[in-house]
């Protein structure tokens, strides 16, 4: 038979299949893709005659009208062999939809080359396409999401699915779409075995959709009237024997009612949140502190290694005085490995009801993720270093780093005490823009109708002068040059910058100039040795900056903390040493023996390099208290003396 009837008659076959109007009842995870490939149609020509699928989704339970097979233009064409044939005919399958494009793989191609060319991971193109699991093969027909615009490089969310954002967790998606863990799970059967990885496309399951839950292993599943074996393994992507092996009760046939035991992927880790958490006082000060340190993990970040290390220092050596003050403290350390996974489960492995407080995760997104999960315990959690704007939105969070508005706000207290109508000058650079317009804003409000310039250009900082002459005692006639008095602020904390600003003052007549500085830069490091020509030129001028972080080195305690980091660790503590103990001191210092802390937050606290008074804003803690760094010139410049600086 040749190729022409074969044609032919698979074109007869397929009218015939088609010929008269057919009904389709909609399982689970069926899409009017599938569906419409399933009969060989377009999804126009399914939409057309079904109109409400225009308006909403399918949901399960929909008894579609399958419409005549028609045409197939604006559709890719690719063949597929008849039964008992070596000839071919034509499948139909549509170019895109609304959410994805239709790819056919090529000879040759890798999924190297699909992932440069589309835009996407491989590990997001396999969650979109999970026959890929199986390998590539040229000839296969992928989706692939479209793109936002012609211009934009951002893919779309497919409807129905979610883009897995760094630090989403289970737990939280769970939350977010209102849905059980089971729910997600069984709608997602990578995750099963694979886990949450960003980047990856996901369903969203409808709430109470899928009535089955998890247990002891499998899927329990309870037939409904109208389920069939074939829509069972369709709906959990098993096959028969498997669920027969499980369920012998079978061979006598489905029976509505029935509880079925599905088979669970291969592998699969399913990790479920411990319950609600709610702190237990028991008459001891709890810590745990959740850092990545990856233990287990040679290739894990350096930096984040070497960050969390320096915290623990810092915080174990304020623990330390702490004890000999008579707290008793238990500490818990434990290595997140900067994965919301790992969080997950250290929440299903760790009674943290125990615990008086929580310091960390360090960075914002898992942060967010972990205080989500802690909402409801009264346990509060301490970021130690982020002061992202959106931590405010969780419960009991205590964000000890001061936001950047806080040093802009002590700088213009600073100018407000000392204002004469000079006119004032603000140097800043892309990064701080934000912050000197907010610092401007603020001088504004608090100022009688000054006059403000912003610039970016260190050489557009000026001081005006006039030269007029001026008549002597003696009868004789001098030209004097005056001075307006001028105020300049850099705000910005680059530190290259910072160096040019501080040439630049020394140009300016000194006695007319009031200067200061909103954050820190190297220039105005009082203790580096090579430091001191700028330091002397500040000091003329009676510079003024506010910084987060600054040890004063002639205070008694603070030398006697410093003594005992190079005693222990010989080594004068660097800038996160110096964090892990000032938040630790600071929060376990304000406990009571009990660990409770949140009513005790209001007092402002000096420690060995910062300030802390925390303000509630949004469902947060906020430490808004900076250090202000006066420098002046006294007679005595000898170390021993506290009037060089003053705070």
């Amino acid at each position: 038979m040749n190729k022409t009837i074969w044609v032919l008659i698979f074109a007869i076959l397929g009218g015939l299949s088609f010929a008269q109007e057919k009904k389709h009842t909609v399982q689970a995870k069926e899409t009017v893709y599938g569906i419409s490939k399933e009969y060989g149609i377009s999804q126009d020509d399914l939409k057309k005659a079904n109109p409400f699928l225009n308006d909403r989704g399918l949901n399960i339970g929909d008894v579609l009208i399958i419409p005549s097979k028609n045409g197939s233009d604006g559709q890719i064409k690719t063949t597929v062999t008849p039964v008992n044939s070596t000839e071919v005919g034509e499948v139909i399958i549509p170019k895109e939809d609304d959410n994805f494009i239709y790819y056919q793989v090529k000879p040759k191609q890798t999924m190297y080359s699909l992932t440069k060319e589309f835009g996407l991971t491989e590990s997001a193109l396999k969650s979109l396409n999970p026959q890929l699991e199986q390998g590539l093969k040229a000839g296969d027909i992928i989706r692939i999401p479209k793109k936002q615009t012609e211009t934009k490089t951002e893919v779309m969310v497919p409807d129905g699915m979610h883009l897995v954002q760094r630090g989403e967790t289970i737990f939280s998606l769970v939350k977010q779409f209102g849905v059980t863990e089971d729910e997600f799970y069984i709608a997602n059967p990578a995750v099963q075995t694979n886990g949450l990885k960003v980047g990856d496309f996901i369903h969203i399951p409808k709430k109470g959709s899928n009535k089955a839950t998890i247990q002891d292993g499998f899927i329990e599943h309870k037939v409904s009237a109208g389920e069939t074996i074939y829509s069972i393994t369709k709906l959990y992507k098993v096959s028969f024997a498997d669920i027969l092996k499980l369920n012998p009760q079978l061979s006598e046939g489905l029976k509505v009612g029935m509880t079925l035991r599905i088979p669970l992927q291969d592998d699969a880790n399913i990790v479920k949140a411990p319950g609600k958490i709610k702190r237990i006082d028991d008459n001891k000060i709890n810590l745990a502190i959740l850092f990545p340190f990856h233990l287990d993990n040679p290739s894990g970040s350096k930096t984040e290694k070497d960050i969390s290390t320096d915290l623990l220092i810092g915080a174990k050596m304020a623990l330390d005085s702490l004890a000999r003050q008579g707290k008793k403290i238990e500490l818990t350390v434990m290595d997140t490995e900067n994965k919301a996974t790992v969080l997950e489960s250290l929440l299903t492995t760790t009674d943290f009801s125990k615990f008086d407080a929580v310091i960390g995760p360090l960075f914002a997104s898992n942060f967010k993720s972990f205080a989500s999960m802690m909402t409801g315990s009264g346990i509060p959690v301490v970021s130690p270093l982020s002061n992202a704007d959106d931590l405010k939105e969780y419960e009991n969070v205590i964000i000890s780093t001061p936001p950047d508005s806080s040093l802009a706000d002590a700088i213009v207290e600073e100018i407000k005490s000392n204002y004469k109508g000079e006119n004032i000058q603000i140097l800043t650079d892309d990064r701080d823009e934000k912050l000197a317009n907010y610092f401007s804003d603020e001088l504004k409000k608090k100022l009688n109708n000054p006059s403000i310039t912003i610039t970016k250009d260190v050489n557009k900082l000026v001081q005006k002068s006039e030269t007029l002459d001026e008549k002597l005692s003696d009868g004789t006639t001098v030209k004097k040059e005056y001075f307006t008095p001028t105020i300049t602020v850099l705000v910005s904390g680059n530190n290259a910058l910072g160096e040019n600003y501080v040439k630049k003052l020394k140009t300016f007549n000194a006695e007319n100039l009031s200067a200061y500085g909103v954050k820190f830069t190297n220039s105005y490091d009082i203790y580096n040795d090579k430091n001191k020509n700028n330091i002397a030129s500040l000091k003329r001028i009676g510079f003024v900056f506010s910084t987060v972080h600054l040890i004063n080195v002639y205070g008694a305690g603070e030398r006697n903390t410093l003594e005992k980091f190079m005693d222990i660790y010989c080594l004068t503590p660097n800038e996160y040493q110096q964090t892990g103990f000032n938040v630790v001191y600071d929060l376990v210092d304000r406990m009571n023996s009990k660990g409770d802390v949140l009513n005790a937050l209001g007092a402002e606290k000096t420690r060995l390099s910062s300030k802390f008074q925390y303000e509630k804003e949004g469902k947060a803690y906020v430490n808004k208290s900076v250090r202000i760094v006066r420098l002046f010139v006294q007679q005595d410049e000898s170390p021993d003396d506290d009037g060089s600086i003053k705070d």
